[in-house]
């Protein structure tokens, strides 16, 4: 199973994610800014998007919100793959 090791939360509602392979992907966010649900209203807010957290090798934040790693590499781009 994938696991997140790193995030770092981009101006344009995505994401740039360090899997523990070493892989980076980048992951669109940008349904949160028309998509239903308390949980997405808030990640509206750059302040709030900026808030993602690592927990158990997926990513949260304060709202509840949670992706899980294999959501992440399958939906994202491959931005940088780690040499084996």
């Amino acid at each position: 199973m994938k696991k997140i090791i790193n995030v770092k939360a981009l101006n344009d509602f995505a994401l740039e994610c360090t899997m523990d392979n070493g892989d980076v992907f980048r992951y669109n966010m940008s349904f949160v800014l028309d998509g239903p649900g308390e949980m997405l209203t808030a990640l509206r807010k750059p302040s709030h998007f900026k808030k993602v957290f690592i927990e158990l090798g997926s990513l949260s934040w304060p709202s509840g919100y949670e992706i899980h790693a294999e959501t992440v590499a399958r939906d994202g781009e491959l931005i940088e793959r780690q040499a084996s």
